[in-house]
């Protein structure tokens, strides 16, 4: 496939030549001054874009080197790769992205993938990422260099020849056509790969001679390292050790528990039964009390009657205690001495009973003197509690 540029007018055409792989369609949303999506089919033959300077002729070759992987700013006539998405206009906002989609007939297997037909996209967004798809799925550009230098064609391929580049080839060194004559006959993608090849053949070196210098090392520490192995193996086997050790320990500790555990339980159901067994007996206690208690209130109006009864008879006591000593007294001085002198003896006997001045006299007569038979006590006196009886007052 190949372009030519005609003539130097204001209207430029370009020549399209397919013999192997035709190109269908190409699609531009956002891509230059394409602001819009634009769809541009291509029939078998010869295509020819025509239109005046500033219509974006040079925008349509510009798109098929950048959708097939085109990497430079100035070979798309920019200053940068992001100058490449639409800068707006007064009428129209600038874009977010670039997106051009290049659609290939592969009918006849040109290209080494199962497909009839391919289509190649790439993406630009404004931040700078990228993005390249093959028929929708995502790839990297190294994937679509390859796919399009089996087939002879590519950015580098000179499959498109641009303003001034014809004048560059005429004019060339020898060296320099052998460069354009050897990239046109396909032996840049050979090239390419044998750089590729030699760049992993210099890393593989790099990484044996690394693995070489690790051998080294690790032989250099083989022996301070086995020495440290029959160590860990040792320690292992004391580590194991230590834990039936501990397993042992534990399993006495445990039957050391349960039998502790046995014990505390049958403690706890002996204090259980004799605490049920004070509390039954404190219940009894408790019920002969309140037995106890009627009891006493039930005896209580008997206990009052008693001791009054007591106090009435103790008072009783005590006045046959004096009439006796009174008796005695009077005995025993009728016995000693009769006539007068008796009877002032018995005069001073009852002056010493007699009580102090002041105080209350009883209703004294001489014991001679007697009224209806009957014979009165010279004074009463108050009783004598028992210590067996409760405290009372006298009345």
């Amino acid at each position: 496939m190949r372009r030519h540029r005609h003539g130097t007018v204001p209207e430029e055409g370009w020549r399209v030549e397919s013999n192997g792989v035709h190109l269908k369609s190409l699609t531009l949303r956002g891509f230059k001054s394409f602001a819009s999506a634009t769809t541009l089919r291509f029939e078998p033959g010869i295509t020819c874009v025509v239109g005046p300077n500033g219509s974006g002729k040079s925008n349509v070759v510009d798109a098929l080197s950048w959708v097939m992987g085109e990497q430079g700013a100035k070979s798309l006539r920019g200053g940068k790769m992001e100058d490449v998405i639409f800068a707006g206009t007064t009428g129209r906002p600038p874009l977010g992205r670039a997106e051009v989609s290049l659609t290939i007939d592969n009918a006849d297997g040109a290209l080494p993938i199962d497909y009839a037909e391919v289509t190649i996209t790439r993406i630009m967004f404004r931040n700078g990422g990228s993005e390249y798809q093959i028929n929708g799925d995502t790839c990297r550009l190294l994937d679509i260099q390859e796919l399009l230098s089996d087939s002879g064609i590519g950015r580098e391929m000179h499959v498109i020849v641009g303003q001034g580049q014809l004048d560059g080839v005429l004019h060339a060194d020898p060296t320099g056509r052998r460069a354009f004559i050897e990239e046109a006959a396909g032996v840049l993608k050979h090239r390419k790969r044998k750089e590729k090849a030699l760049r992993k053949l210099d890393a593989m070196q790099a990484n044996l001679a690394r693995v070489q210098d690790l051998t080294d090392e690790l032989r250099r520490q083989l022996k301070p390292l086995g020495r440290q192995a029959a160590v860990a193996r040792r320690a292992a086997v004391i580590q194991a050790d230590l834990r039936d050790a501990r397993l042992r320990l534990l399993a006495d500790d445990l039957v050391t528990l349960r039998e502790a555990l046995r014990a505390e339980i049958a403690d706890e159901a002996e204090l259980k039964r004799r605490k049920e067994t004070a509390e039954a007996e404190l219940r009894t206690a408790q019920q002969r009390e309140a037995a106890l208690e009627e009891q006493v209130r039930q005896l209580a109006p008997r206990l009052r009657d008693a001791q009054q009864t007591w106090y009435e008879l103790s008072q009783l006591a005590e006045r046959v205690r004096g009439t006796i000593s009174l008796a005695d007294a009077r005995v025993k001085s009728a016995t000693s001495a009769p006539g007068r002198s008796g009877a002032a003896a018995t005069r001073r006997t009852w002056s010493a009973r007699r009580p102090a001045s002041g105080s209350r006299r009883p209703s004294w007569r001489p014991p001679w003197r007697r009224r209806a038979g009957r014979w009165r006590t010279p004074w009463r006196t108050g009783p004598t509690w028992s210590a067996a009886w409760p405290t009372r007052s006298a009345a």
